[in-house]
């Protein structure tokens, strides 16, 4: 690709957005990047997106839009989940023309209690970011006769060295596990934990985007399907990447924490938490209940596009956000008393 850049990324600073945008880069694509933050720029636009008018810059014919905008907190306010993941989404359709190949990045968790995304009712949906992504996805087909859809479970960083832009979602392990913030990992023992590296996306994206808009609306997923970690094990990894780190640095090493099932936690242990642990305890027993459902996933994905093996994407990226927030990976717990 020659010229100007027409192909529009959204949410260019993001653990996502960045990664596509330097893939697209790296393929020939030169891309125009936008997101609520950064520093403006001739390849950079800075706007909050569904809150305000675009940037005149952005008001011109795009080839392409990569929309890869989302907050990914799984307990956010219903009308604050829509405003962070449609409501964008709303804002950039304003920019794609009709022959724009719009390639939209959704969740594979998207599909919520029933497995797709067709119902609008909140309680088909575990909590607020399921919801809303799904809402995202309905807008696309309401609103574009073709696109790409691409959904991803957790996102680690890159393959060669576990890099990632920004550390968020699923990282509150790591921090959890060093500040000592959760008691137990509430698991089923056979859930699965599907992750992806980033570097998959965005290949996957360039890949899209080599091939053309398709006739209609086009659903790529990717992940390893059956082939995930099985939630212990990827626990032990994400354990083992964290105190080969702080046996490096002279740190103490992490205990494995005890596993407990969602049905002892919620019928046995969390009724002794609500009447004994104290106020600052309890915030963090009840964080982390958002988590429950994603560590407890037994059914594996139907992926379209599988990913190579993840296991030492996991303990690489680990060891990456050990090695960007040393403070707290060299943090040692207290031990939890009532």
């Amino acid at each position: 690709m020659t010229g100007p850049a027409r192909t529009l990324v959204t949410g260019a600073t993001g653990a996502v957005g960045s990664a596509v945008l330097r893939a697209l880069n790296a393929a020939g694509r030169p891309a125009h990047g936008v997101s609520r933050g950064g520093v403006p720029g001739r390849d950079h636009s800075v706007w909050r997106m569904g809150e305000e008018e675009p940037p005149a810059e952005l008001r011109r014919p795009w080839d392409a839009v990569v929309h890869c905008v989302a907050d990914t907190r799984f307990n956010l306010p219903d009308a604050e989940a829509e405003d962070a993941n449609v409501r964008p989404l709303r804002a950039v359709l304003s920019l794609a023309g009709r022959n724009t190949h719009l390639v939209h990045l959704s969740s594979s968790f998207a599909t919520g209690l029933e497995g797709d995304v067709s119902s609008p009712a909140r309680d088909a949906y575990r909590n607020s970011y399921e919801w809303s992504k799904a809402t995202a996805e309905r807008l696309v087909h309401a609103e574009r006769g073709h696109a790409d859809i691409v959904r991803f479970p957790i996102v680690m960083g890159a393959r060669a060295d576990g890099h990632l832009d920004r550390y968020s979602g699923f990282f509150w392990l790591p921090a959890a596990m060093c500040n000592g913030a959760v008691p137990a990992l509430v698991v089923e023992e056979k859930g699965l934990l599907d992750i992806v590296s980033s570097d998959d996306v965005a290949t996957h994206v360039v890949q899209l985007l080599d091939g053309g808009p398709p006739d209609g609306h086009r659903l790529s997923v990717l992940g390893r399907g059956d082939g995930a970690q099985r939630v212990g094990d990827a626990f032990d990894t994400v354990l083992k990447a964290l105190n080969t780190w702080r046996a490096e640095h002279g740190v103490p090493q992490l205990d494995p924490l005890p596993h407990v099932t969602p049905q002892q936690w919620n019928r046995f242990y969390l009724p002794f938490a609500e009447e004994y642990l104290d106020r600052v305890q309890l915030l963090r027993v009840t964080a982390f209940r958002a988590y429950q459902g994603y560590l407890s996933v037994t059914d594996p994905f139907d992926v379209t596009v599988r990913v190579p093996p993840t296991r030492e994407v996991l303990y690489r990226s680990i060891r990456r956000w050990a090695q960007t927030h040393a403070t707290s990976a060299r943090r040692v717990p207290r031990p939890w008393r009532a």
